[in-house]
């Protein structure tokens, strides 16, 4: 699939265009507490009431069968040209024009980090399956800017979920009824990686992995090719053992036993993938049972490797127009990042704690089509590391998913602060070693123990259902009911 991101929403020429936005050294894509900076060029013979100029962020949702969504993000903007009483000026500006005729007004944003503007108030958009702490969806402003997102998957939807950021800039004029003019100029956005802790950058062996429902760690194999010294048997040996194994021929003792072995064989990639690094993952290997004539573990090879990194946008609408239904359709895109075989001898032997960097180069490159994991007011981006391994036992060939782990994509910045609480996580203070209470304690923590003890021994009992002391002597009971 083959996605065109345009440079501009206005396909007119900035030299013939009489309005048109020129930006100062722009940089492949903008990150947070970056400057946007730029001239409008206005053309003399405009007579505007007012300039304006402005910097937002929107997302355009589509719900089937009903109306575009247009959801607001952030918005700064500030006038360049206001018309004064005296009504000239305009006119007084032009006589520093340039050579094309146009008049320059310099401007100057700063890139927020953060939603700033809420959700439209006329639907829902909390999502009622999110979980505690962690939502899918966004409901209320603070989250960090999603990144400039277009059409990223294949979609049956007319107009395709997109995230977009832009300058705008506009002129009104004095005489009534003329339109205000306007012109666009889009800009790309990557925000930097949130605050995590580095230890997610690599596998973790001490958490599972996730597998789809019908895939099993777990293999067994059984076969008399198992022997270590199989193939020193001749022709006729080998032709029995395969009569024994179809329990096709029964006779001498020596051929009444098949071995099998039993192992798992799964990866774990890490939790965060940085985009323009490798990729590390770890195989893993774990013999479990096999027959006593096996002194070891057999050999195992591996044949292929191929590492996908599946992307899923999803999109929540609580639609008006259905009595309060919540709409969710998600699309999902399949990004191939290594394909390898190996195809001499048996293959690449296959051991416990093998890294897939030693056989393969993985690496998450710098694809138009992957952009961070975000979240936001009714759209998300999630990944999955999907690792596929062909390997071999023995004769039999095994193919199986080693992992489909659910990941997070981040940039390979962050936010000057977040350098910060990295060190803070992995230098946090020890806690405090246990100390036993000092017996020459104060005498008001004395007084305070023994007077819990009192009433405990008064018969305040725990396991009743008020969970109430005894009352004391001075309390009055209240007055019986009348009927």
């Amino acid at each position: 699939m083959t996605v065109k991101i345009p440079s501009s929403r206005t396909r007119a020429k900035q030299k013939d265009d009489p309005i048109s936005i020129r930006l100062l050294g722009p940089p492949a894509f903008y990150t947070s507490g970056d400057r946007v900076e730029g001239t409008l060029c206005v053309a003399t013979t405009f007579q505007p009431a007012r300039i304006g100029i402005r910097l937002k962020g929107f997302s355009n949702l589509r719900e089937p069968r009903e109306k575009d969504i247009r959801v607001n993000l952030f918005q700064e903007s500030f006038d360049l040209f206001v018309l004064s009483d005296a009504g000239n000026g305009f006119q007084l500006l032009c006589q520093d024009a340039t050579d094309d005729g146009k008049v320059q007004f310099p401007f100057s944003f700063i890139f927020p980090s953060n939603v700033t503007i809420p959700p439209p108030a006329d639907r829902v958009w909390r999502y009622s399956g999110d979980y505690y702490n962690h939502p899918r969806f966004q409901h209320s402003p603070g989250f960090p800017l999603p990144p400039t997102c277009f059409r990223l998957v294949a979609t049956q939807i007319p107009l395709a979920p997109q995230i977009i950021y832009e300058l705008e800039a506009c002129l009104e004029f004095i005489t009534p009824g003329r339109k205000p003019t306007k012109r666009y100029q889009s800009l790309q956005y990557t925000p930097p990686a949130p605050p995590f802790h580095p230890a997610l950058l690599q596998p973790d062996l001490n958490f599972g992995v996730r597998l789809p429902s019908h895939y099993n760690r777990q293999k067994f194999i059984r076969t008399r090719k198992l022997f270590p010294d199989y193939e020193q048997n001749s022709k006729l040996s080998k032709f029995r053992d395969k009569l024994v194994e179809k329990e096709l021929f029964l006779g001498l003792e020596s051929y009444a036993e098949v071995p099998y072995v039993t192992f798992n064989l799964f990866a774990t990639p890490p939790r965060v993938l940085v985009i323009g690094e490798r990729v590390p993952a770890i195989i893993t290997v774990q013999h479990l049972k096999r027959s006593a004539s096996l002194p070891n573990p057999p050999d195992l090879f591996l044949r292929r490797l191929k590492v996908q990194l599946i992307a899923t946008f999803t999109t929540f609408i609580c639609s008006l127009y259905r009595h309060g239904e919540e709409v969710l359709h998600s699309e999902k895109d399949t990004i191939v990042l290594c394909d390898k075989k190996f195809d001499t001898d048996n293959g690449e032997p296959l051991y416990d704690g093998m890294s897939v960097l030693h056989v393969a180069d993985v690496e998450l490159a710098n694809d138009y089509r992957i952009i961070p994991s975000f979240t936001s007011y009714g759209c998300n981006l999630e990944y999955e590391l999907q690792i596929e391994l062909w390997s071999a036992c023995a004769d039999r060939e095994i193919h199986d998913i080693a992992c489909t782990q659910p990941v997070q994509v981040v940039t390979s910045w962050q936010d000057p602060a977040a350098p910060l609480l990295a060190e803070l996580s992995t230098e946090a203070e020890p806690r405090p070693a246990y100390q036993e209470r000092d017996p020459m304690a104060h005498a008001s923590e004395t007084d305070l123990f023994h007077h819990a003890g009192q009433l405990l021994e008064a018969g305040y009992e725990l396991d009743s259902s008020h969970r109430a002391p005894p009352p004391s002597t001075d309390w009055d009971p209240p007055p019986e009911y009348s009927f």
